[in-house]
């Protein structure tokens, strides 16, 4: 019989165990190789983190997910909301023409408060500049002011000039009883404004680098000649400091509108006393006293200025093609339309204009609004202006 070697016996006995070994570093090199790939091959990323509840577990390092829009002191009553919740304003001296307004807008408030995102709608209030109380006062939510001008309860000249000194009233008063603060962004409106969706906010109202946003009109133009002498008696620096906005829309926050709106009102008030001033500037006049009081606080004021089709607030009809990112469409304008160019006789074949609308009854029953006629090419808007198609859209939306 022949003889085994103790070399031979001990190889075979040792076989499947250097078999093991060969295994379990192969594995061992394979997920230390894979586990560390992003630090050997530039550009891989690193491993992802499992985060459940907030916290990171497993693979990668620990992470802390932050809601940008968390409130930030649930105990302080002006900074219990979170950062993406608006308290939407307006003014009014409560007549008929206004109120028919004011009905309409903020059932359209209402109706898009049920969509989604509507939720972040969290306030309304009506800044209503009047002696006494209205009829909308049980329907609308609302702050009474007592008005600068009393004869604008009924006919005046200029009843915009009550406006400046009624939103000071209401954040004054919100200062000292801040469960009248409904939101972390407050949004200041006109009476004209329809809804037709939530607003698209800029970001977190408790994010410093945020900016608050509002609307350029291009009939606002500080840099005009004829309108340059009175800006510079406001604002002497920069022209192009000076927006061409207005009071309204604006979003911004409540310490911000504390900063611009007492120089807002002091802007005004000179405004009434200069009749130069209110000759050259006209009847927008309280709108450029606005803006001249952006300028002077634009260290201390985060305020973007929007125009179609970037605006985040509204889009007005019929000049303007589509909604684009807007929330709401303004009316100042009617929706006039001509067979031929109206400058030239053309015919009026349909019309709708808020300034037909001021009495009572027609306040207190609204009726439906007529839709268009068909659209068909040929036909214009007034200032000569083509309808197009999506002109024509967008006053049927």
């Amino acid at each position: 019989m022949r003889r085994t070697s103790s070399a031979q016996s001990i190889t075979s006995a040792s076989r499947p165990r250097l078999i093991l070994l060969v295994i379990t570093l192969f594995f061992c090199g394979y997920f230390l190789g894979l586990s560390t790939k992003h630090l050997l091959v530039p550009g891989l990323p690193e491993p992802e983190d499992e985060v459940v509840q907030g916290t990171a577990v497993g693979k990668g390092k620990a992470v802390v997910v932050v809601d940008e829009f968390k409130a930030p002191d649930p105990n302080d009553p002006f900074r219990k909301f979170r950062g993406d919740t608006i308290h939407a304003l307006h003014t009014s001296s409560g007549g008929d023409y206004q109120n028919y307004q004011t009905r309409i807008m903020y059932a359209s408030f209402k109706l898009v408060q049920q969509m989604p995102g509507g939720e972040k709608l969290t306030g309304f209030t009506r800044i209503l500049h009047r002696t006494v109380p209205d009829y909308l006062m049980d329907e609308v939510p609302t702050f009474l002011v007592k008005p600068v001008k009393p004869q604008c309860d009924g006919w005046c000249d200029y009843p915009v000039a009550n406006r400046p000194h009624a939103i000071k009233a209401w954040f004054d008063a919100a200062a000292k009883d801040p469960s009248m603060a409904q939101g972390a962004w407050f949004f200041m409106l006109e009476s004209d404004y329809v809804w037709m969706r939530p607003m698209q906010i800029p970001g977190s109202a408790w994010d410093p680098n945020v900016p608050g946003v509002q609307y350029l009109f291009d009939y606002i133009q500080p840099w005009h000649p004829n309108a340059v002498p009175s800006i510079k008696k406001l604002y002497p620096g920069d022209i192009k400091d000076v927006p061409s906005s207005g009071p309204a829309p604006v979003m911004m926050r409540f310490e911000d509108f504390m900063k611009v709106v007492p120089t807002y009102v002091q802007d005004s008030v000179r405004m009434e006393q200069d009749e130069d001033m209110k000759s050259k500037l006209g009847w927008v006049r309280e709108m450029y006293a606005w803006d001249a009081a952006v300028a002077q606080h634009k260290d201390d004021v985060k305020l973007r200025t929007e125009h179609f089709p970037y605006s985040s607030t509204i889009v007005q009809p019929p000049f303007d093609v589509d909604l684009g990112q807007a929330c709401m469409t303004h009316y100042t304008w009617g929706a006039l339309y001509h067979e031929g160019i109206p400058s030239k006789g053309g015919k009026q074949v349909y019309r709708w204009e808020k300034r037909d609308i001021g009495r009572i009854e027609q306040t207190l029953k609204i009726e439906p609004i007529p839709m268009p006629i068909p659209f068909r090419e040929g036909l214009f808007l007034e200032f000569d202006a083509p309808l197009t198609k999506p002109r024509h859209n967008l006053i049927v939306k």
